[in-house]
């Protein structure tokens, strides 16, 4: 009796948190991104219910105006050089390995494959998810020859896509926390679901060129491995891989390294054994021309 009363209170719960979340306007206030709490596993929590909100679209969002504002006075060190390589090797076929949402303890398991297979690829960083561990994580990234790119502080869409200085404002914590881990300077980045969201559509615009006027390249992709999507299994992130990767030369691959994200491991070096049997390369997205979605 005892179990199910327990069972029915934890159904209970979990009915709640989604009832919450639906119908819940996100507090906006200017200050409410800087006391939130972040944790890991509250990332992930968060991340999985944005994943149930998106698809439904039944998420709210309360546009800030951006009007008249002068970006230029805000976050005087948010700013670096990228030299944009002007095209790719016309003659190489080269594909770019992304990993989204870490660092954990599956970014290291990753880079060990990388470092065995002698790959090299682009880690788009989630600063919440960084912990005393993540940071030797980001430092190996560095240290072995693969590059860093934010991918936001928290993740969380419907704070940070409220507007352009809200989205500034959570950018900026990250960009200064990798710096302080790796003494490097992070000058690459992914939006959190992709450029093309359905958040951020207010403001995509203004996002995209305050970030490239402050000298950021912002990366989409266009293989989609759906290891986070669902329930994947090796054989449907493989085929997902390879179904996308004929019709590319230069092949952008999302995968995601987070906690809870450990088939992605098992499946990756049939992954790359896949990518490297068809001819191509690999390299880091930071040696090729910036990409953003198609459509």
């Amino acid at each position: 009796m005892n179990k199910l009363i327990y069972f029915f209170l934890v159904i209970m719960l979990g009915l709640f948190i989604i009832y919450v979340f639906r119908n819940e306007e996100v507090d906006v206030s200017n200050d409410n991104i800087n006391s939130l709490n972040f944790n890991y596993e509250n990332t992930l929590i968060l991340a999985e219910l944005e994943n149930e909100l998106v698809a439904q679209k039944k998420h709210h969002i309360h546009i800030e105006s951006n009007e008249a504002q002068d970006y230029t006075t805000l976050f005087p060190d948010l700013y670096t050089v990228y030299d944009v390589p002007d095209s790719m090797d016309k003659g190489r076929r080269i594909a770019y390995l992304t990993f989204d949402d870490g660092p954990s303890s599956n970014t290291f398991e990753i880079l060990d494959i990388l470092d065995e297979m002698n790959v090299s690829a682009t880690f788009f960083i989630v600063g919440s998810a960084i912990t005393k561990e993540g940071e030797g994580a980001l430092r190996r990234i560095v240290n072995e020859g693969h590059t860093i790119g934010i991918h936001s502080y928290s993740h969380l869409c419907n704070e940070i896509y409220c507007s352009v200085e809200r989205f500034l404002n959570d950018y900026n914590m990250v960009y200064q926390q990798i710096y302080d881990i790796t003494g490097k300077r992070a000058n690459i980045y992914r939006f959190p679901w992709g450029s093309n969201n359905s958040y951020s559509k207010g403001i995509k615009d203004d996002l995209i060129n305050e970030m490239e006027r402050r000298g950021f390249a912002c990366y989409d992709w266009n293989v989609d491995s759906n290891d986070s999507v669902g329930r994947p299994t090796e054989y449907s992130i493989r085929r997902n891989v390879e179904k996308d990767l004929e019709t590319r030369d230069y092949p952008i691959v999302l995968m995601h390294d987070s906690g809870n994200n450990k088939l992605t491991v098992k499946t990756l070096p049939g992954i790359i054994k896949i990518i490297r049997d068809k001819g191509y390369e690999f390299d880091t997205l930071d040696n090729r021309e910036p990409y953003l979605f198609e459509w």
